[in-house]
């Protein structure tokens, strides 16, 4: 996920740890190291990553850190799509990471939120990623309702997780399936909280599953994706200057 933010801060090395293929085309690379930068950063925010190759360190890359602002290490969930972000999955154990952050303020406020509405993208879950997994760390007790746009079933990752946390959390999984006529043989016993639509996320869907149009509205995707679902939320009576959003980009 690459964020429109400046970059703030001085680079250190972290090593690769390993790197784990979430999908066909989304990989997390996790990091090993310290820095007491890091260890102070909040769910839903990036880092500009170098990597090192045999010909030197790579152009720097902004993506998002999915892991909770807990965890000791760093991780970065990363679709591929690019010549670098296809790559990632090739990286070997051990190759050298200049991280240069902290950096951004999406979801800077979302502990304080007593009802919050999280809507995604494609790899645009990976702040939310961040915040469910904080979230899940703390024992927070946020109303949250995650609402997750995918083409089909196979681009979904992190499905058991997600799930889990919608028993642990008072959170609803809302999966928007844009290419599947009858994505709710996707459901599984245990999971009263997670559910399965066809079609684009729209108003109908909002309203179905009781979007509260005072909640903390945080919405991270494509472009196009964002503009779709502003309108739609404001025809709930969402302000769409209320919605707090990340503008992302592969390369």
């Amino acid at each position: 996920m690459a964020a429109e933010r400046p970059d703030t801060g001085g680079e250190v090395i972290w090593r690769v740890s390993r790197i784990q293929p979430e999908n066909h085309d989304v990989t997390s690379m996790f990091l090993e190291g310290k820095d007491a930068k890091f260890a102070a950063r909040r769910a839903g925010q990036y880092a500009v990553i170098r990597v090192m190759r045999p010909e030197g360190w790579s152009e720097p890359h902004p993506f998002t850190i999915s892991c909770a602002p807990e965890a000791d290490y760093l991780q970065f969930t990363i679709k591929a799509a690019g010549a670098f972000t296809s790559s990632v999955r090739n990286i070997e154990p051990g190759t050298p990471v200049k991280c240069l952050g902290p950096n951004g303020t999406f979801c800077r406020d979302i502990d304080d939120r007593p009802s919050v509405v999280l809507i995604a993208g494609g790899v645009g879950i990976t702040p939310f990623l961040s915040v469910l997994r904080h979230f899940h760390a703390k024992g927070a007790s946020n109303e949250v309702m995650l609402f997750w746009s995918n083409k089909t079933f196979e681009d979904v990752f992190c499905l058991e997780e997600i799930s889990g946390m919608s028993n642990a959390l008072n959170l609803k999984v809302v999966h928007n399936l844009s290419r599947e006529d009858d994505p709710k043989r996707h459901l599984r016993g245990g999971y009263p909280n997670v559910v399965f639509e066809s079609g684009r996320l729209d108003a109908g869907v909002l309203s179905r599953y009781g979007v509260n149009p005072k909640a903390a509205f945080y919405l991270c995707g494509p472009p196009p994706m964002m503009d779709s679902v502003l309108q739609e939320l404001s025809t709930l009576g969402v302000d769409p200057e209320a919605v707090e959003r990340e503008k992302f980009s592969w390369k």
